[in-house]
């Protein structure tokens, strides 16, 4: 075995990161089976395990992601209600990708690391192992119109620039929320901020 794997040290001589086949195959082997028991299917999108709608129009979404060494999970819900907006600034409909969002540092630090598949499978498993009660936990807490807004307000409210950034835009996805619920008001107060900061898009991008 190379030195540093023993000592479990990532060094040029051991790095090997995996295949995105072998990312996928690990990921089913150590995840898939705990989340399709909860309801979570993963057979139409790779590196995404996803819920049905709820009667409200939301269903719950984890996804894995990486670049380079380092894997991210992102875990939120998605609103069939609201769609997304294209490069080509068209809106369209998407029923995997995540409205409102957090990122697996939200949950904790610890990394996840690529480097090799030893250390994939160790860090992807104690990452889990920790924090997948968590993560579902604050899954099952997003199952209302309620609970999602106050999710984005939080963020909005935060001023942390990785939220400022965030795509889809959190006053983009307040405004259709606060649309859904009733809040008339809020949500045009919301579409009035989104198209102060974006100048290159007008009304008819809401569809409310």
């Amino acid at each position: 075995m190379n030195f540093y794997s023993l000592l479990n040290i990532e060094h040029t001589s051991n790095l090997d990161i995996p295949s995105a086949k072998k990312i996928e195959l690990i990921l089913n082997e150590i995840l898939s089976p705990q989340l399709n028991q909860l309801g979570y299917s993963n057979k139409s999108k790779k590196y995404i395990w996803q819920t049905e709608y709820n009667p409200a129009g939301i269903k719950k979404i984890i996804q894995f992601t990486y670049r380079g060494t380092t894997g991210n999970f992102f875990v939120g819900t998605n609103f069939r209600f609201i769609p997304f907006i294209t490069q080509n600034k068209k809106l369209a409909f998407y029923n995997h990708k995540l409205h409102a969002l957090e990122s697996s540092s939200y949950f904790d630090d610890m990394p996840i690391s690529l480097w090799n598949e030893t250390f994939f499978r160790k860090s992807l498993k104690k990452y889990l192992d920790k924090n997948l009660p968590r993560i579902l936990t604050f899954l099952n807490n997003l199952e209302t119109l309620e609970s999602n807004i106050g999710l984005v307000e939080r963020q909005l409210n935060s001023g942390k620039f990785h939220y400022a950034i965030q795509d889809p835009n959190l006053k983009y996805v307040l405004a259709y929320l606060y649309n859904e619920q009733g809040n008339i008001d809020d949500s045009k107060k919301m579409k009035t901020l989104f198209l102060k900061e974006f100048t290159d898009f007008d009304s008819q991008i809401f569809k409310n």
